[in-house]
């Protein structure tokens, strides 16, 4: 080999080498950054173990199920044998969020409090305003606002007032006890999107309510069970969904009010401590709801919604729109659910299908069916089926025991009792607004922290404010859940980095074995160069 050319080979393996030993530099600086990350990870996964949550055992059984959470403090229930725990910050006020605190807004109370207990009237705005923000139905609510105000309630009482059951027959309970309670069909009646729907009257002749917020659009439950109303109309939209099930008619008819108001009622005059008239209760609304309902899943290559559960159905010819809503009509209050009328003028480019569902039946089916679950199902005489004469509704052979006095509801002093205590800390000691407080991660840690705390009832019916730890009813117990969650983690994160050093060493041993390859190259190339050198001196200065 010529000098030259051995001296151009010399400084390509030079910067051949040198290239190398820089890659095995950056090689070995991201094996540090790796070891570095393996460090964070094994840290996290080792504080994990470490992690605990607060839970809530009001039965004492050692549940570790059910998580501490700001309802279970702040709201009536059987968990906390209706006795409220004020969640509180470290000057003493009652931390509130968003929708109780609108409430305490609305009546009036300062969030420095007043100092002592006001009068009657504030407390009935506060519980007026929990009925506004949705906290409380109005049906709990009218319930509160009958029993009267307790200003000691917390404040050294926890007084209730006792009740007497009474025996009623079907029509005494009618027109006694529901005609005070009204519903406005506003919400469902007129321009409701994809439908027109009317509230008809069949009595004298007929008579339709087709104008929202008058009125005659609203009706007491006596009215409704002693009369024959139903919501007839035609369908205009030219979306299958949309004019019949989801987001449509039967949808809009199904998640009305007018249910909920229907089974609160009933609820608010028995006795709900029962387990038995409960099941009742649930089986009626059930069986209901099932009746007034699309039961659909929209399953892909299927219609989007099966109306096999309606009452009728049926398939009209080449007729215009009232053709389809006299047909309606004149059937509607002949069944028990919803009826539907396929217009085949409708798949010519018309709408016009219909839709009919007399409330007057539904309602008393409600009614019919409690009763049949109290008779026992395999034994009772009543029955619901589709068609009104086919059914047998509940008569006055069938005794309705309500409860009556200050408690109407089985639980509604307790509820009354509840907010009374509540209304008295957020009054005396004043109220801050925390919209974070319903997350239950922000809820532990505040508690964990000590920034905020909670109030409970001594055994002198006083509030005092203490830590968690001192509730007999929180406990602090090892987070399984979270700590499963971080070893998973763990894990991944290990495969993850031992996966990439694996990567790393087989380059940087590739790389070894090329810098030694280049190195032994390099000496030979030295070599010859130097022997060159040394033949090219000896030959001039022979």
């Amino acid at each position: 080999m010529g000098l030259a050319a051995s001296q151009a080979r010399l400084l390509t393996i030079t910067a051949r080498k040198s290239d190398c030993e820089y890659r095995s530099m950056a090689y070995s600086h991201q094996k540090i950054a790796l070891s570095r990350d393996m460090n964070i990870v094994s840290a996290e996964y080792q504080d994990s173990l470490n992690k605990t949550k607060l839970v809530y055992d009001f039965y004492g059984t050692g549940d570790k199920t059910t998580p501490l959470s700001y309802s279970l403090l702040m709201k009536p229930s059987k968990l906390n044998d209706y006795m409220p725990m004020p969640l509180t910050d470290s000057a003493g006020r009652v931390v509130l969020d968003a929708k109780l605190a609108a409430a305490a807004e609305y009546a009036g109370i300062p969030q420095e409090g007043f100092g002592t207990t006001p009068s009657s009237d504030i407390r009935d705005k506060f519980i007026q305003g929990l009925m506004k923000n949705g906290v409380i139905t109005p049906a709990m609510g009218n319930g509160i606002l009958g029993v009267q105000y307790n200003p000691s309630a917390g404040l050294g009482s926890i007084d209730t007032i006792d009740y007497v059951k009474r025996t009623v027959s079907y029509d005494d309970f009618v027109n006694n006890y529901l005609n005070n309670v009204e519903f406005d069909f506003s919400d469902l009646i007129g321009n409701t999107g994809g439908s027109n729907l009317d509230l008809y009257n069949y009595a004298n002749g007929g008579s339709v309510v087709k104008d929202p917020g008058t009125e005659a659009s609203k009706l007491t439950l006596a009215q409704i069970l002693n009369g024959d109303y139903a919501l007839v109309g035609t369908l205009w939209d030219t979306d299958k969904i949309n004019e019949f099930g989801k987001g449509g008619v039967v949808d809009k008819v199904g998640s009305s009010t007018y249910w909920d108001v229907l089974f609160e009622t009933m609820a608010s005059y028995l006795d709900t401590t029962d387990p038995y008239t409960l099941a009742a209760l649930e089986y009626a609304k059930n069986e209901t709801l099932k009746k007034v309902e699309c039961l659909g899943t929209g399953a892909a290559g299927a219609d989007p919604f099966d109306i096999s559960n309606a009452a009728h159905q049926w398939t009209s010819g080449d007729s215009g729109e009232n053709d389809v809503y006299d047909e309606v009509r004149n059937r509607a209050d002949d069944y028990i659910g919803f009826i539907y009328c396929h217009n085949k003028k409708g798949d010519k480019g018309g709408y016009n299908h219909g839709y009919g569902i007399s409330i007057t039946n539904m309602t008393k089916a409600y009614f019919t069916y409690f009763a049949q679950y109290m008779e026992g199902l395999a034994s009772t005489d009543y029955e619901i089926n589709n068609e009104e004469s086919q059914s047998h509704f509940v008569d006055d052979n069938f005794a309705f025991e309500i409860v009556e006095g200050a408690d109407t509801s089985g639980d509604s002093v307790l509820i009354a009792s509840f907010y009374d205590m509540l209304f008295n800390q957020i009054a005396t000691k004043g109220w801050t607004q925390n919209d974070k407080v319903d997350d239950n991660e922000y809820l532990q840690s505040v508690l964990q922290n000590g920034t905020m705390f909670i109030s409970t009832i001594a055994d002198d019916n006083y509030y005092y404010q203490g830590n968690y730890a001192t509730n007999s009813y929180i406990k602090e117990v090892a987070d399984e859940e979270g700590i499963a969650q971080a070893e998973a983690k763990y894990n991944r994160e290990k495969e993850k980095i031992n996966s990439k050093e694996n990567v790393l060493d087989m380059k940087m041993k590739n790389l070894d074995t090329e810098i030694s390859s280049l190195t032994t190259e390099y000496d030979t190339v030295k070599s010859v160069i130097s022997k060159n050198i040394e033949k090219t001196f000896k030959r001039y200065n022979a």
